[in-house]
């Protein structure tokens, strides 16, 4: 049987070429693992297979000690989503003391022509007549629109970030597909009227610049989800979209029930962009999930407005953090395939030191083209250790979505990419890339950015600048002081800690070095490739406490390894390119 060849039975279709299990058309979510096992199976289909051979199939190199248990798990869960049993095997015969065999008949079959995947954009909203009531809608109902099209295979759909580039452009259909690498682009107008709001809509093919179909709706300021649903649908049907059942759940699924909390939830999706404006963001959010409870997606914007807060903003207790994580455990609970929460999630897990759970969790929802989920792949990976999986995982993203937001950056870092680092704006990594024009002989240059954005950055990140601008300034006294006053504070970001402790053992620091690098790997920041080459800890290398630690970091990350080899870690980020249009 050819590699590339579909494996069909029963109602079931085995893709081997993208790791997929389908059941008339839907995807079925089996992991990588079990996907092997099930391969091997369904290919010798009617012959025994052992356990012996399954084992040299599908963990052949792997230190995996407990295979045993490993692979009764790994048949418990392809039974599981076949609807099979032991008792009265469809599928899965098991043979005691022999191993296994597929009893169901299996055809192999040439895969079919893949979907045409449609690129799509939906730029912000004009408003023909200001109005500080309703302002907020020009950016927040494309917003909407982009994320209630998210995740479906057939479309790729473009970033809020990305549309803001053309706001208030008269730019041709033409050149937003150039440089946006779209085929379909959705424009709109709003006007208030009184108590009612009028929204026209047009979907334009960014190829000829036809017409694909406009429409007009008038609704009240107290219900704009009925807008924002309409025109998810007039823009799925005209596009015809095909939907699996799963996606047609899906997008029944994140429903809003009470408009005013649609409302405060937008307002909050409005305000969440500028850091000043945080603390009302959360408030709305908070007024959102009172009024409508069952809405994931405003607990999963309020789980990250918790997390940022407590992460950027001195002062603030850890009492966010744990409610950041309820509020992120309440959406998945509501929608398990909300994208933007695993991703928003997987951030505040790293910071908690659980980056092994979160990379094990993003890689087995990853068989999709997500790009959020890629993007929350680049940190968990990153604290696990795994470099080039963490850059791997942002090209991926960035081939989905040009201008997706991840934090590569501190990636490159990590690998002394610093040529990489410094073309990034010292706004967003002011530590990392001031450090890194130092090491390529040009921290002068960083000295006057770093001195202004001391006066504009929040909280976290002005201290980090800080810490950065002392050094590059001859300052060393000074800069320890910046670091004792970060690492006295309730600031827990493991990354940001390991920082601080090679910049302490960079100055000689080395009894404070060491007991922040302690605190750092008991957090599960096990950046092992980094702690074993980074010359700026070369002045710990010779200290009994140093080579302790770094045994436990490695061993921590082979495990992290380990545990991306079984999951298929490489094919997924592989596989998890843009599909052929």
């Amino acid at each position: 049987m050819s590699a590339q060849s579909v494996l069909r039975f029963a109602a079931f279709e085995l893709h081997p070429a993208t790791g997929e299990l389908r059941q008339r058309g839907e995807l079925l979510k089996l992991p990588p693992q079990p996907f092997k096992v099930l391969e091997l199976l369904a290919r010798r289909g009617g012959d025994v297979v052992t356990r012996v051979e399954i084992r040299d199939h599908v963990w052949s190199g792997d230190t995996f000690v407990d295979f045993d248990q490993g692979l009764n798990f790994c048949i418990r869960q392809i039974r599981d989503v076949l609807g099979d049993t032991a008792d009265a095997p469809k599928f899965i015969e098991t043979l005691p003391r022999r191993g296994y065999r597929f009893v169901m008949p299996v055809a192999e079959v040439a895969p079919s022509t893949p979907v045409r995947v449609t690129r799509l954009i939906v730029l912000p909203f004009r408003m023909l007549r200001p109005d500080p009531e309703t302002d907020f809608l020009a950016f927040s109902l494309p917003d909407a629109l982009t994320g209630a099209l998210g995740g479906l295979q057939s479309l790729v759909v473009r970033s809020s970030m990305t549309a803001a580039r053309f706001a208030g452009d008269s730019v041709l259909p033409s050149q937003v597909g150039a440089e946006a690498d779209v085929d379909a682009i959705v424009t709109g107008t709003l006007l208030r009227a009184g108590q009612e709001i009028r929204v026209a809509a047009q979907l334009t093919s960014a190829t000829s610049g036809a017409l694909l179909w406009s429409q007009v709706a008038q609704t009240p300021v107290g219900d704009l989800f009925r807008v924002q649903d309409e025109l998810t649908r007039r823009i799925v049907g005209s596009l015809s979209l095909p939907l699996t059942n799963h996606e047609q759940q899906m997008m029944r699924r994140d429903v809003p029930s009470n408009p005013a909390a649609y409302e405060y939830f937008l307002r909050g999706n409005e305000l969440s962009r500028d850091a000043s404006q945080w603390s009302v963001a959360r408030d709305l959010y908070r007024q959102s999930v009172e009024g409508d409870p069952d809405y994931a997606p405003a607990w999963a914007r309020l789980g990250r407005i918790h997390h940022v807060m407590a992460k950027y903003r001195p002062g603030d207790t850890q009492e966010p953090l744990e409610h950041a994580e309820a509020a992120f455990r309440r959406a998945l609970e509501l929608n398990p395939d909300l994208a933007i929460a695993h991703k928003l999630f997987a951030q505040l897990e790293v910071d908690l030191g659980r980056a092994h759970e979160a990379m094990v969790r993003l890689i087995e929802r990853a068989h999709t083209a997500d790009p959020e989920l890629l993007a929350g792949l680049v940190s968990a990976c990153r604290y696990c250790g795994l470099l080039d999986a963490s850059v791997a995982a942002h090209d991926r993203a960035v081939e989905l979505e040009p201008k997706i937001r991840t934090s590569v950056g501190h990636t490159w870092f990590l690998q002394a990419d610093y040529a990489r680092v410094v073309t990034l704006p010292i706004a967003d990594y002011p530590y990392c890339a001031s450090i890194s024009l130092a090491e390529l002989g040009r921290g002068k240059d960083a000295l006057p950015v770093l001195r202004e954005l001391e006066h504009k950055l929040p909280g976290r990140l002005r201290e980090f600048a800080v810490v950065a601008r002392t050094l590059l300034d001859g300052q060393p006294t000074d800069s320890v002081a910046a670091v004792g006053r970060i690492v006295g504070s309730d600031f827990r970001d493991p990354e940001g800690l390991f920082y601080l402790s090679r910049h302490l053992a960079h100055l000689n620091e080395l009894q404070a070095a060491l007991d922040l690098l302690e605190r750092v790997v008991a957090s599960g920041y096990v950046c092992f490739p980094t702690l074993a080459r980074d010359p700026w800890l070369d002045s710990l290398r010779r200290k009994p406490a140093f080579t302790k630690l770094l045994r436990r970091a490695e061993t921590l990350h082979q495990s992290a390894a380990s545990a991306f080899e079984r999951l298929g870690g490489d094919r997924v980020l592989a596989a998890a390119s843009v599909p052929a249009s």
